[in-house]
């Protein structure tokens, strides 16, 4: 068990990494047993590394906002007394064809749709940001295989599925639901967005992909595009610090957010029996929650990693919130020796995700 966090050890690990020049900026939040335990942070907000990182630099969370995105559906879940096994289609009535009408809630929370591809829009399209329009195209879209049958990672496609869904269910728009639920009662609005405004952009941390020498970044692509960063993209655009982030996965158990019983549903692996989890594969997912160490520690640590680096978990046996997020892309991706070396400060399993 974890008696103190080593926070000088941490910050040492940050100081380190920016002063070997492989990383540029990078913040760590940390809650143990229900208290601020860290807030760290090292480097520069611009590749240029001339803006140094303070408490207010925002960072692209990029999936990681899936975890906090799902933590709201669960809350709305509860609140509606709506079961993961109804159908889709029941809440969703366009949502139908090719199989679509039998698919169910906890399909698109295991990310067992079959529809885990773009349905013909490119991956850094400004009509990203269009809700109306990639909701009708999402209730075109035909599985790729039999609803339930198979997983494959909904990497953008999962803020439609999921957040349409969500605002048929409750009748208010899960971006206005989020704020709410989430944002405001924790008093992370300022610090936490799935849409930025135009005033945060100056505390924005700019991506650095000097790494890949002059090679596409999609990472960087996506996020610099504006209507990117404007618009309600609730599984690729997150933005904020890491200790926003981290207090609201801590309030999940906490405050609580969450119903025990809720929780430990959402924290069991979920494949079809004739669906195994590939050796070396990342893809474990509960119900929106990825399940990282399931092989050696089941669903004790739950949460969501994200390009650039970006992780958000809880480990409920150290009961222990933490993010961390940074702005330098790696080739290596997504291996991160930074964060495997704050893993092994803290006694933490290394995380592939």
């Amino acid at each position: 068990m974890i008696d103190r966090i080593p926070v000088e050890k941490l910050q040492q690990i940050l100081d380190d990494a920016v002063a070997s020049g492989e990383e540029c900026g990078l913040e760590l939040a940390i809650f143990h047993r229900g208290e601020p335990a860290a807030d760290l942070r090292a480097g520069y907000a611009d590749a240029a590394r001339t803006r140094p990182v303070t408490s207010e630099t925002l960072f692209p969370l990029f999936s990681s906002g899936k975890a906090l995105a799902a933590t709201a559906f669960h809350m709305l879940m509860e609140e509606s007394g709506t079961a993961c096994t109804e159908k889709v289609s029941r809440f969703w009535p366009e949502f139908t064809g090719d199989g679509k009408e039998d698919l169910q809630i906890l399909h698109v929370l295991s990310h067992r749709t079959g529809l885990h591809l773009l349905p013909g829009v490119p991956d850094t399209s400004p009509r990203l940001a269009d809700w109306p329009y990639m909701v009708k195209k999402m209730e075109q879209a035909r599985p790729r295989w039999t609803p339930g049958t198979k997983c494959g990672y909904q990497g953008i496609t999962f803020a439609w599925l999921l957040g349409e869904l969500a605002f048929r269910i409750s009748g208010v728009p899960f971006q206005d639901y989020i704020r709410e639920k989430l944002l405001l009662p924790l008093g992370v609005e300022k610090h936490l967005f799935f849409g930025i405004p135009e005033a945060f952009d100056h505390d924005t941390a700019e991506i650095d992909d000097s790494a890949f020498g002059g090679r596409p970044c999609w990472t960087k692509n996506f996020i610099s595009q504006v209507p990117l960063r404007r618009g309600f993209i609730p599984s690729a655009n997150a933005i904020g610090t890491a200790s926003a982030a981290a207090k609201i996965f801590n309030a999940v158990t906490h405050a609580p957010l969450l119903k025990t019983e809720t929780l430990e549903n959402a924290t069991r692996l979920l494949r079809a029996p004739d669906d195994p989890v590939l050796p070396g594969a990342w893809e474990k997912f509960g119900l929106g929650y990825v399940l990282p160490c399931w092989e050696t520690r089941g669903g004790d640590i739950f949460g969501h990693g994200g390009a650039a680096g970006a992780e958000l978990l809880f480990c409920k046996s150290e009961d222990l919130a933490l993010c961390f997020v940074k702005n330098r892309i790696l080739p290596s991706h997504p291996v991160h020796p930074v964060r495997d070396r704050i893993s092994r400060a803290l006694g933490l399993p290394t995380r592939f995700w």
